[in-house]
């Protein structure tokens, strides 16, 4: 039997940068690679979860003064098929 392993991959990345920038009160220079791993991480977890590879900027972190949502496109995502165990 196999799995699919969905990760975020540079164009995900980059994606997700480009919305903080837009979207996120501190802008896209406060996000370094390390932070940028961390939304995509949300984004993977999520992916895990049956959902769609989405994140969320909370009302009072975002621009707009409303929470934000954003989902990385199927070219932001690499998907890994591993055989498993039953």
């Amino acid at each position: 039997m196999q799995a699919a392993i969905k990760t975020i991959n540079a164009v995900g990345l980059k994606e997700i940068h480009a919305f903080l920038v837009d979207n996120h009160k501190l802008g896209g220079d406060h996000f370094d690679t390390s932070m940028l791993r961390a939304w995509a991480a949300e984004a993977e977890f999520s992916l895990s979860e049956g959902n769609d590879a989405g994140i969320e900027i909370k009302a009072y972190d975002s621009v707009h003064g409303c929470t934000q949502t954003f989902t990385v496109s199927d070219a932001g995502i690499d998907t890994e098929f591993v055989e498993i165990d039953e």
